[in-house]
């Protein structure tokens, strides 16, 4: 059995293959690429606290990158209004 990588959801399907391997997306989260987790069982309990420990990390990087985001796109505004200006 195959789960998302991302939200451990059941709903993940190939969507291209080929000689480089398989491609898939889930229809929960839309998560796309071509990591899958494979379980040997039909309820992976173990790996659950795991999962969810990567997902709060991985949000949490999210949250700390967007200031960066708006800081650059501020700047960017700054130096397009400065050349705008000095025509």
């Amino acid at each position: 059995m195959i789960r998302c990588p991302r939200c451990n959801s059941r709903h993940i399907y190939p969507v291209a293959g080929g000689y480089a391997g398989w491609t898939y997306r889930c229809k929960d989260c839309g998560y796309a690429g071509p990591l899958v987790i494979e379980f040997d069982s039909e309820h992976p309990q173990e790996n659950e606290p795991l999962q969810r420990k990567y997902r709060n990390e991985v949000n949490e990087m999210r949250r700390r990158r967007r200031p960066y985001l708006w800081v650059a796109l501020l700047i960017v505004a700054f130096l397009l209004a400065l050349i705008f200006f000095m025509l």
